[in-house]
């Protein structure tokens, strides 16, 4: 996907109803990515059990999830204060950062996380909290005109969002966690450094081939449907250790 890139203004009604029929709330949060000209879109699902397990589908690079997770960056960073504080959208250059805030945000941009964006804060029915957020390396000229023509429509697809992430959400957090092969782990591992196949293939002395099989069954016995989400559900389960 290009940096830099103008968002795209669709049909809306044919997009909600696209993402209302997406099996999962991954599958629909790729969707928007893709067919709304964002660099990476992301839902957080606010949780009353520890922190260090939260419910996220992100699109966002194996790595920086990594690297947000194990350095305790839910607790600085300014979209997920703001989020969890406010029920009104909002763009993120109306914000006003300290400076851990700013660190934060050019260690994300570092990672090849969109230096702009807007996020759509949910409440729903039962007072439960979540977020949607949509982040781009567009112009704030791009970005502000985008939400001034589809901030409604972006509100709908945030709550049908919000919908399919409790569908799939297990309040069982004590569930053991599966058994990864010692081969599987390392290379879940070194994807959670930032390597890819080939590089990790390198390290371990395997075939690149072998290498994705290993991440292939690694994933699939996590029960996710992206490497970045296996990544964050090893660390949040201590399978590995980045």
């Amino acid at each position: 996907m290009q940096w830099g890139h103008m968002l795209v203004r669709p049909d809306f009604p044919d997009v909600i109803d696209t993402v209302s029929r997406m099996p999962t709330s991954e599958s629909a949060i790729l969707f928007i990515r893709d067919t709304l000209g964002f660099d990476h879109v992301t839902y957080q699902l606010a949780l009353s059990r520890p922190r260090n397990a939260p419910f996220i589908r992100s699109s966002y690079p194996a790595q920086w999830i990594s690297t947000y997770l194990l350095r305790g960056y839910v607790d600085v960073d300014p979209i997920v204060k703001k989020a969890f504080s406010s029920t009104q959208p909002f763009a993120w250059h109306e914000l006003k950062l300290s400076p851990s805030e700013l660190e934060f945000m050019a260690d994300a941009r570092s990672h090849g996380v969109g230096d702009k964006g807007y996020t759509i804060p949910i409440t729903d029915r039962f007072s439960r909290r979540a977020a949607l957020t949509l982040a781009t390396s567009t112009t704030i000229e791009d970005l502000t005109a985008f939400i001034a023509s589809s901030a409604t429509s972006l509100a709908q697809i945030a709550h049908i969002v919000h919908h399919k992430a409790l569908q799939e959400f297990s309040p069982d957090a004590s569930a053991q966690a599966p058994v990864l092969a010692p081969r599987e782990a390392e290379c879940l591992l070194w994807t959670a450094r930032g390597k890819e196949a080939k590089a990790i293939a390198a390290i371990l002395n395997l075939s690149e081939y072998t290498v994705r099989s290993y991440l292939r069954t690694a994933r699939q016995k996590l029960e996710c449907k992206t490497l970045s989400q296996a990544v964050a559900k090893a660390i949040q389960r201590e399978i590995i250790n980045p």
